[in-house]
């Protein structure tokens, strides 16, 4: 399955941080196409690398935790019937 047909949910991979922030909930987004550079797999909204250990099922993701940018917004399923 090719990065841009992949129906799974990731965190932002902080690896490459001096100091990430390992305090506070982060958004999950929706697993995109392949980075320019082949460094990952970017999130559909563009904004990160995701790491790919942490991923998650879409329909897991609990919709506060769900990256609301554009291109991730469009590819989350929709709960108890009501689109996000």
């Amino acid at each position: 399955m090719s990065a841009e047909t992949a129906d799974w949910a990731a965190t932002r991979d902080a690896s490459w941080y001096q100091r990430p922030n390992v305090r506070s909930d982060k958004q999950v987004h929706m697993a995109g196409r392949m980075a320019p550079r082949g460094e990952g797999v970017m999130s559909r909204c563009g904004r990160s690398i995701l790491d790919d250990d942490s991923s998650w099922r879409p329909a897991d993701v609990p919709a506060g935790l769900r990256c609301r940018a554009n291109g991730c917004r469009q590819g989350w399923p929709a709960q108890d019937g009501g689109a996000l």
